[in-house]
């Protein structure tokens, strides 16, 4: 075999020599006496590697030729001229009886199979060394990454749960034992089905993921008491089966807890507001006169339709309360009433008070826009007070509402669907300024559908002195009092015009409760009338 070489000199690390082809082999004894094999025969153009002398086949081939023979006789072919060692773990080297690799430029390096074993050998245990190093290194890495998500996750204040796809728990955060007041240890290595058996958990999540295969979430309890929102999510592996899920738990103690005052609170609001409401109700009702009693009447018939209703009548007759009556006789009764005075609104925000807005329609807007009376009404009845104060341009779009059922926010082209009742009221004469241009014709008509006259209290004297003791009796719970008024009295305020109707009766009363010195109050017209 014969491979070509460019420059330097040969050399090995085992005290290799180069000789030519025209050396005899008496020039080599000096070779051998300073340990120069093995030897790299060059050819005759000074660049060719054409075999390798080996100490044994030197001895060998001298005894049997003698001095002057050719150093041909002794030459072994039978080698590789390598780039890396490499090439030769993949190559069939053991072909070869020496290789030849490079060193660093003109020199190279000799070996024979066992020297190049014990080489590999030696390569493959400081590979494997670096090897060992790099893998203590990247599981010192793994391990602080480990160290790190432990700490994130047992410093949040919510649970976090994992367990594998057979619902064994692998990962507990030292939230657990707050939440539950159980060692989270308990948890590790346990099935979440023996943990429920076990009462531990009484609704386990996790085992609704597995059988749903999906994100859920639900409720859950502890046996200490403590309640939680738990919302687990499965990973799936590479083939779609679970492999883990992970599970954050939240404690909602506090917030269930909340949740039951503030309904045992609405509850007790609601006993109250129905209380007042009945005897605000009663107003209208503890009446004599034929014509009150016929509007009641025809309130109750209007109650179960969805006509809409104008009530008409002097300020402080009781529009309001003829209102929530029709609402609270009506099939929305469990719905929302909502009362929109259209007077006591400055006319620059009525429009997006009554319709919202959407984010950005106008300086100041909330960024996430709000939704105005008529959305929080859906379902229930919209009371629009006064509504004969709305500016024309308001008039236009509560004709539309009140036609579709449907309305624009201020700054949206959507059209948004409600379905609600619409009760309108007014102390105005609506037809008196349909003529002057100042209320819409048609809106007129849309929302005087039914119509509903309060008589004012002047009208219907009968009831001054039941409304009297029905507010004597409010007030004096209210303040713990015992007032009463004399006969004397009675019959100045029944002879009294009332110009604020019922509503000044009801505010005289309380003023008199709250400053009488004694326990029955003697006065005159003169203290009505001032």
């Amino acid at each position: 075999m014969r491979q070509a070489f460019r420059g330097g000199k040969f050399m090995t690390d085992h005290s290799a020599s180069f000789i030519y082809k025209e050396m005899q082999l008496g020039e080599l004894r000096k070779l051998a006496d300073s340990a120069g094999f093995p030897a790299l025969l060059i050819g005759s153009d000074k660049e060719t590697i054409e075999g390798v002398i080996s100490e044994i086949a030197y001895w060998r081939t001298l005894a049997i030729y003698g001095d002057e023979a050719p150093v041909e006789l002794c030459i072994n072919t039978n080698f590789k001229l390598v780039n890396e060692i490499a090439e030769i773990q993949s190559s069939a080297f053991f072909s070869a009886e020496f290789f030849i690799l490079p060193g660093s430029p003109g020199e190279f390096f000799v070996y024979d199979k066992d020297q190049l074993k014990k080489v590999l050998v030696k390569k493959q245990l400081h590979s494997t060394e670096r090897m060992n190093d790099l893998l203590k290194e990247e599981i010192n890495i793994l391990q602080k990454k480990v160290i790190e998500l432990e700490q994130v996750i047992n410093t949040s204040y919510d649970e976090i749960f994992v367990t594998d796809g057979e619902g064994k728990v692998l990962l507990v955060s030292d939230a657990c034992q707050r939440m539950t007041g159980v060692p989270k240890e308990r948890f590790l290595g346990e099935s979440v089905y023996e943990l429920v058996k076990k009462g531990l958990i009484n609704n386990s999540v996790t085992i609704d993921v597995l059988k749903e295969k999906k994100m859920v979430s639900a409720n859950q309890s502890y046996p200490n008491g403590v309640q939680v929102v738990a919302t687990g999510i499965p990973i799936f592996d590479h083939e779609g089966k679970i492999y883990r899920i992970i599970t954050n738990s939240r404690d909602i103690t506090e917030l269930v807890q909340l949740k039951n005052e503030l309904a045992e609170a609405k509850s007790i609001l609601n006993e109250r507001t129905a209380g007042e409401d009945t005897d605000r109700g009663k107003g209208p009702l503890f009446t004599h006169n034929d014509d009150m009693l016929n509007l009641i009447e025809l309130a109750k018939k209007v109650a179960v339709t969805e006509s809409t209703v104008l009530i008409q009548g002097e300020s402080g007759v009781g529009k309001g309360i003829l209102a929530k009556i029709i609402h609270d006789e009506s099939l929305r009764k469990d719905k929302s009433f909502i009362s929109v005075n259209c007077g006591a609104i400055p006319f620059s925000l009525i429009e997006s008070e009554l319709f919202g807005y959407e984010s950005g329609a106008f300086t100041g807007a909330q960024t996430k826009g709000k939704a105005g009376l008529v959305e929080m009404a859906d379902g229930g009845t919209l009371f629009l007070d006064e509504v004969g104060e709305l500016p024309l341009e308001i008039q236009v779009k509560l004709l539309h509402l009140v036609q579709e059922k449907t309305f624009r926010r201020v700054g949206s082209n959507q059209l948004r669907k409600v379905n609600i009742r619409i009760i309108s009221a007014t102390n105005k004469d609506l037809k008196l300024m349909m003529e002057k241009g100042l209320f819409r014709e048609d809106l007129y008509y849309r929302l005087h559908v039914v119509p509903l006259n309060i008589l004012p209290l002047r009208k219907r004297v009968e009831d001054v002195p039941f409304l009297i003791q029905l507010f004597l009796e409010r007030f004096n719970e209210k303040y713990d009092r015992n007032v009463i008024i004399s006969d004397e009295s009675l019959a100045a305020l029944r002879s009294y015009s009332w110009p604020g109707n019922v509503r000044e009766l009801e505010n005289m009363i309380e003023q008199l409760v709250v400053t009488a010195s004694t326990d029955i109050v003697f006065f005159g017209l003169s203290a009505c009338s001032g």
